[in-house]
């Protein structure tokens, strides 16, 4: 599915996210909505992510066996595409800058935490953060898992970490409910992540930074994400800055990023991700050639 792919990453970056109406991520997101109910057990926790992924990932693989190869190409395409999203997390990052007060609106749609009374060194670091997580979390994993299993690998992926960004907060009212989607989306970002963070450890030696700060930072990052921290933490020491997320964590050291950091992040994602996209498409080549749908379940069907 080589050429599946090639056309999904041209898509993204032509024209970014499709509209709500075709996501599949927003009909996880919409499902999981309505039936999340606070203070519910690990029991139901389970019912709720198999409940609000398992339909939607049946729809979507229901393309694989359309018999018309002509519209079945170009909707694998765009369902591919929907489980990453490069050109609006760039987009976000790089309107963010220079550095300002419409710069917390502007980050606040990408992270959680509330950016209304923080310093701007503390939004541009939440930039950064989100930046290099959401690498992970939405284009290095899918993309891997799409490598291993296929579209249905991709699709899971990405439900997994809608699920997680849904009911996955350690709150007393979602702790137990929210504990499966969480527990999910660790695993499936797990090799993912660390992948990430060599990617990101060689983009930055072949740019000049301090990689030895970098694992250091890793090394003494004291974060609660096991998976968050390889791309945060090597960030942070590849940048020479601190990256903080007040009452949680602090990583690296330095002062908090100014204009002129987001800029070099930018630059270092732009690297990481180029790199990534090399090693991911020279193994494809290699394990399944070029061949357009011979292998859409990557390789279960190739073994």
């Amino acid at each position: 599915m080589l050429p599946v792919l090639i056309a999904s990453l041209a898509l993204d970056l032509i024209m970014g996210e499709p509209p709500t109406l075709v996501h599949p991520v927003v009909y996880v997101g919409k499902i999981s909505e309505r039936l999340i109910k606070p203070f519910k057990g690990k029991g139901y926790g389970v019912v709720l992510w198999f409940v609000s992924v398992v339909p939607v990932l049946f729809l979507c693989l229901v393309l694989l066996y359309l018999p018309f190869k002509l519209i079945e190409i170009p909707l694998l395409v765009l369902v591919l595409k929907t489980t990453f999203s490069i050109r609006m997390l760039y987009t976000i990052v790089s309107s963010s800058i220079p550095l300002r007060e419409e710069s917390r609106k502007i980050v606040q749609n990408i992270v959680r935490r509330d950016l209304r009374e923080v310093s701007l060194g503390h939004v541009a670091s939440a930039s950064i953060e989100s930046l290099f997580e959401s690498l992970v979390d939405g284009i290095t994993s899918p993309l891997f898992w799409f490598l291993v299993l296929g579209l249905p690998g991709a699709l899971l992926q990405r439900f997994a970490n809608t699920m997680d960004s849904m009911v996955g907060y350690k709150t007393p009212q979602l702790i137990e409910e929210g504990y499966f989607s969480a527990k999910m989306d660790t695993i499936l970002n797990y090799i993912p992540a660390r992948l990430t963070g060599l990617t990101m450890l060689l983009a930055g030696l072949l740019m000049g930074l301090n990689v030895r700060s970098a694992i250091n930072s890793l090394r003494n990052a004291n974060m609660e994400s096991p998976n968050a921290k390889y791309p945060i933490a090597i960030a942070a020491g590849l940048l020479g800055v601190r990256l903080e997320k007040v009452n949680a964590y602090s990583v690296g050291s330095g002062n908090l990023p100014s204009t002129e950091d987001v800029k070099r992040a930018l630059t270092l994602f732009r690297l990481t991700l180029l790199l990534y996209l090399l090693f991911l498409l020279t193994c494809y080549y290699y394990l399944y050639g070029i061949a357009l749908l011979s292998y859409p379940y990557g390789l279960m069907e190739l073994l």
